[in-house]
């Protein structure tokens, strides 16, 4: 059963916050060898598993990620707040599950913790039937039912799932949440936006793939979607994430990559929490730890699977993440 004092909660919470890995320490394993990156995680204890080997690092990874679900379920006085966060996923479930049921794939997809337990999402699959889902799911869900026949196009069942994760957060979120998932969906019609400009697609592919409005206007994306870059900078450079999404745009504007926008992305969302980080009686402390493990595992896995491919450090530091730490 959830605890509902607050107190409770934040202290246990501030007990595991002390196990997280440091900056410091993320930034000297970004330089490191293979086998240092993994001693220094043996070090801390990370992931429970003693002299660890690179191969060891996903298995490590999904550990510390499954604890920490564990944790905010355990200790959460506003799990109507923060299921909005482990809701996500159920979204990528939903759509493993559902791409596999219509393409007839043998191989059972790896699903991801969520709210819902796994068998409830593979059975709702199955069936398809959404009704014990929320609102959101159930009615975008029901009509990509509907609409399945002849070619089936994986990219709209994400699209839609997308779409109704959002929309429920968006509903649902409070205070600082709220603004989280307002930032989240502006980075993601930004960056939507640009994949498709870099793809020589259209406006009405652009329309068709928005998710809901955040603060940057759906109408002035896609009235810039032909237009110059400066007028990309002022359709989607407003409200409380434009610092952040105009450093994005800028080094895009000069390399042409995404991967300054993304970090930017990452950084703000994450350091709407780390100022809420000691709010008082608040449920921001047991979101921002979570959200804290997942960029932490975020960057050990980029860390992980650039010395396992043997490439550059470089590659590692210039789409690093900021921590929670």
């Amino acid at each position: 059963m959830p605890q509902k004092s607050p107190v409770y909660a934040v202290t246990r919470i501030r007990v595991h916050e002390k196990d997280m890995v440091k900056p410091e320490r993320m930034a000297r394993m970004a330089e490191a060898s293979p086998a240092e990156v993994m001693r220094a995680l043996g070090d801390i204890g990370y992931g429970g598993i003693s002299d660890p080997q690179l191969s060891d690092g996903d298995r490590m990874i999904a550990k510390e990620l499954s604890d920490a679900y564990a944790l905010i379920n355990e200790v959460t006085f506003s799990p109507e707040q923060t299921d909005l966060f482990i809701l996500k996923g159920d979204a990528n479930n939903l759509k493993l599950l559902i791409k596999q049921r219509l393409t007839g794939t043998a191989d059972s997809p790896a699903l991801m913790k969520g709210v819902y337990p796994k068998d409830d999402i593979i059975r709702m699959v199955h069936n398809a039937d959404y009704r014990e889902l929320p609102e959101e799911f159930t009615k975008r869900l029901n009509a990509l039912e509907q609409s399945f026949s002849g070619e089936i196009d994986p990219g709209r069942i994400s699209t839609e799932i997308d779409r109704a994760y959002l929309e429920h957060c968006l509903n649902n979120a409070k205070g600082v949440s709220l603004e989280y998932f307002k930032g989240l969906t502006d980075f993601t019609n930004l960056l939507t936006m640009l994949r498709l400009r870099n793809m020589g697609a259209g406006a009405d592919k652009l329309k068709n793939s928005l998710m809901p409005e955040g603060y940057v206007s759906h109408r002035l994306l896609i009235q810039c979607f032909d237009g110059p870059e400066e007028g990309i900078a002022r359709a989607a450079a407003t409200g409380p994430a434009r610092e952040s999404i105009l450093k994005g745009l800028e080094e895009y504007g000069r390399s042409g990559r995404l991967t300054e926008l993304e970090r930017q992305r990452d950084n703000y969302l994450i350091s709407l929490f780390k100022g809420a980080k000691l709010a008082e009686g608040g449920i921001e402390p047991l979101i921002g730890y979570l959200l804290g493990r997942e960029q932490e595992a975020k960057c050990l896995r980029l860390i992980i699977t650039a010395k396992r491919n043997n490439l550059p450090d470089k590659v590692i530091t210039e789409r690093l993440g900021e921590l929670y730490g």
